[in-house]
């Protein structure tokens, strides 16, 4: 399954360091899904444009010094394209029975509050088969900007990189993203 996600890039950044593609941040934990004191995780995208779309929906015009990334020199955010196995293990928080199984109500699952969906995160992680092996890898849910656009959160594993995208405003997803978000590109 490929995914996608917007990072501060460094083409000099060697493996594991900041602007390198399979860079974790070790600090994050203010994320829908963060707990890291448990795990570490990636925040991806089903589609190029709802990567772009969860990262730049809150600003009211879109240009682009956006991509700029001032916290790494040398760095611009780009548009990286992920691979995970088909086969992984996602809990869909958009699937009612899972919801019912966990007596969740989908407010719970998009809700702003942090400590709730942190909570709800934790639970899921947690929650083991028989022989005590961790039942997920991450969860899938609902963009709170595009309900169309499913993302996801994957722990435990380092998606795979296969390409990176320079992002500009005329590249497709930033159009995509813009065109779904009603954003004036300048």
């Amino acid at each position: 399954m490929l995914l996608y996600r917007i990072f501060g890039h460094d083409p000099d950044a060697a493996t594991g360091e900041p602007g390198h593609p399979d860079f974790l941040y070790p600090g994050q934990g203010s994320g829908r899904w963060d707990n890291p004191d448990h795990y570490l995780g990636w925040y991806m995208a089903s589609s190029p444009a709802a990567a772009v779309g969860e990262v730049f929906g809150d600003l009211a015009s879109w240009d682009d010094a956006m991509f700029d990334f001032p916290f790494l020199e040398g760095a611009r955010r780009v548009l990286g394209t992920y691979s995970v196995p088909d086969s992984i293990a996602l809990l869909d928080l958009d699937d009612a029975a899972a919801l019912a199984d966990r007596t969740l109500r989908p407010t719970q699952v998009v809700s702003p509050n942090r400590v709730a969906t942190q909570r709800v995160a934790l639970d899921i992680f947690n929650e083991q088969d028989r022989s005590g092996a961790r039942l997920w890898a991450g969860v899938t849910w609902w963009s709170s900007r595009r309900a169309y656009w499913p993302v996801h959160f994957i722990w435990g594993q380092t998606p795979a990189c296969e390409s990176i995208d320079s992002l500009h405003v005329a590249h497709p997803a930033v159009r995509d993203a813009a065109t779904a978000l009603s954003k004036p590109l300048g």
